[in-house]
């Protein structure tokens, strides 16, 4: 090359001016390519950063996180039940592939449930294992069992959410041999970060956090009923080796009010203001007093008032701190219901959702299910 070619060619280089850089272009197809991305992710979100260099300086567009997905379930319907292999959740009913729904629990990730041989589905997805009730919080993504074996007993905490187990040990349920059990373990409550083991050592606290126990108290597995809100609810006397009708709530197995209740099942409002008894037996008679459904104000003291048009009432949820469900009896048909424990108020959200016809063989049980996780018996 000449020195006078390259000294022309050098001058025009110098005068050309740099073409335009579309700065939006570019970070448009960088957010299309995010967002291509993101519609990818199954769960939680990505923070997405579009950089471009231009001369030694870069210009950078974050894109902030998503906002974590409400669970799908967090909502308290009142039209909440089972009816032979379906769920009903307020206007949306779940067929589950079993052929009848033993008893079930909402947690805020999904239902699950114990079917007709008591094996455990989680949102229909069988677990492989079985238990005789579930147990779960007033919020939350857990559920919790007992399984049992030949020569001992296990307590379960599992995270429906995460689809893992949280807890399990057989602490305190180790079963003699040759010993015919009055009652067996049970989980008591899952209160917030804490569960509550009824086994036959004595009561457990287990810490969620921590995977760690202890044991305050030696009771029977089914002296404490439930705890909610830090408040347990204990039968009296604690020793009694059968299941007792008169209950006390407090803090602590010392400390209760010194009113008692009456009742043998016990369901605590959220913020335990308010509590519910009902029989073990779904088909005592009227007397004594505790064979059916109350209300009660746990620091009123006071008695509620419940719909004096139906025979009989069985316990389904809170639904707030003051509202509760229950199913009606009306001579052979269940109206479902809704009943504000402060004024007594009630509306019926499913009239003759069933019969209440119990099964002719072993076990005797109702057609359809409250979300309590325990089936509802015809025990004598």
């Amino acid at each position: 090359m000449t020195n006078l070619l390259r000294d022309t060619l050098t001058e025009r280089a110098d005068n050309l001016e740099p073409p335009p850089l579309d700065l939006d272009g570019i970070v448009a197809a960088g957010n299309r390519q995010i967002s291509r991305r993101r519609a990818l992710t199954v769960l939680g979100g990505a923070v997405a950063t579009a950089a471009v260099a231009v001369g030694g300086a870069t210009l950078i567009r974050s894109r902030r996180p998503q906002p974590v997905r409400p669970a799908p379930y967090v909502e308290r319907r009142a039209a909440t039940f089972a009816v032979g292999n379906k769920i009903h959740y307020g206007a949306d009913v779940i067929t589950t592939q079993s052929t009848r729904i033993n008893a079930f629990v909402q947690t805020d990730a999904g239902f699950v449930f114990l079917d007709e041989g008591n094996n455990i589905h989680v949102a229909d997805r069988a677990t492989g294992k079985g238990a005789w009730s579930l147990t779960a919080d007033h919020r939350g993504n857990l559920v919790a069992w007992v399984e049992g074996f030949n020569d001992h007993a296990e307590s379960v905490v599992y995270d429906v959410a995460e689809q893992r187990e949280l807890v399990r040990t057989p602490i305190g349920n180790a079963i003699p041999p040759n010993v015919s059990l009055a009652f067996s373990p049970t989980i008591v409550a899952l209160d917030g970060n804490t569960a509550y083991f009824g086994t036959l050592k004595g009561l457990y606290r287990w810490n969620l956090g921590t995977n760690r126990g202890d044991l305050i108290a030696n009771v029977a597995p089914n002296a404490v009923r439930t705890v909610t809100a830090g408040q347990l609810v204990y039968q009296q006397p604690l020793v009694q080796p059968i299941m007792g009708h008169t209950l006390r709530v407090g803090p602590t197995l010392t400390s209760g009010t010194r009113t008692t209740f009456t009742g043998q099942q016990a369901f605590l409002s959220p913020d335990a203001r308010y509590l519910v008894t009902q029989p073990a037996d779904a088909r005592m008679g009227d007397q004594p007093v505790w064979s059916d459904l109350q209300l009660f104000g746990v620091t009123t003291r006071t008695v509620g008032r419940l719909p004096g048009t139906y025979a009989k009432f069985l316990f389904g949820q809170w639904l707030d701190n003051t509202t509760f469900t229950a199913a009606g009896v009306r001579s052979d048909v269940v109206d479902l219901l809704t009943i504000n424990a402060e004024t007594g108020a009630h509306t019926v959200v499913a009239p003759e959702f069933s019969t209440y016809t119990f099964s002719t063989t072993a076990p005797r049980i109702l057609p359809f299910a409250m979300p309590t996780g325990a089936s509802i018996y015809d025990v004598y």
